[in-house]
């Protein structure tokens, strides 16, 4: 790689603006990943009190995990979509599992 292409590349707005939006990702990244415990922590809450997990609860784990990896994908580069609020919430189907058999 030439001086002259790495000057280019450092003068180019749109990686610049893109990092600036890593940043901020970044950050969101960090909050959501205390949310989830959190939503663990009730999970878990419910589960103990209720016997089994909520089910409200659940839809948010899914799609605050979904939301979770658009940001890692966006900050890997693997994506140049922003994640929320550029994009819809992601929303997930969640498959219903069969019950286990009574112990």
């Amino acid at each position: 790689m030439e001086t002259n292409d790495i000057s280019n590349n450092l003068k180019n707005t749109n990686q610049w603006i893109r990092i600036l939006y890593m940043v901020l990702f970044a950050i969101i990244f960090q909050v959501s990943t205390v949310v989830l415990w959190l939503v663990v922590l009730v999970q878990a809450l419910s589960a103990l009190i209720t016997g089994s997990p909520n089910d409200n609860v659940k839809d948010l784990a899914a799609s605050l995990s979904q939301f979770i990896y658009h940001i890692i994908r966006f900050l890997s580069y693997g994506t140049e979509e922003k994640p929320f609020p550029f994009q819809s919430w992601p929303e997930v189907v969640i498959e219903e599992e069969a019950e286990a058999p009574a112990e």
